[in-house]
C-alpha cells in the first residue's frame, strides 16, 4: 500500500498532494491521471513563478522516480 502525504519538501521542489478536476498526464511516466484521481503537483520551492504556473503533475507512485531524476 502506498502512503500519501499530504505535502513532500526534497532536493528544493515541493509536491503537494491534489485531486484531479481533469485529465493531465504523469511528467514521470507519461501515462494519463483521470479526472478525481490523486496525483502530486510539483513546484521548484524559490526558483521563480513560471513553475508555480505551470507545474509537473505525478503520479503518487511515480513521485519516488520523478524526484530522483530531478535535477
Amino acid at each position: 500500500m502506498i502512503t500519501t502525504a499530504k505535502e513532500i519538501r526534497r532536493k528544493g521542489y515541493v509536491a503537494t498532494l491534489r485531486k484531479a478536476r481533469k485529465g493531465f498526464k504523469c511528467c514521470s511516466c507519461g501515462l494519463p491521471i483521470g479526472p478525481v484521481t490523486e496525483y502530486y503537483e510539483v513546484v521548484a520551492g524559490g526558483s521563480g513563478l513560471g513553475w508555480l504556473k505551470f507545474p509537473d503533475r505525478v503520479h503518487p507512485e511515480c513521485l519516488e522516480r520523478y524526484l530522483g531524476e530531478a535535477k
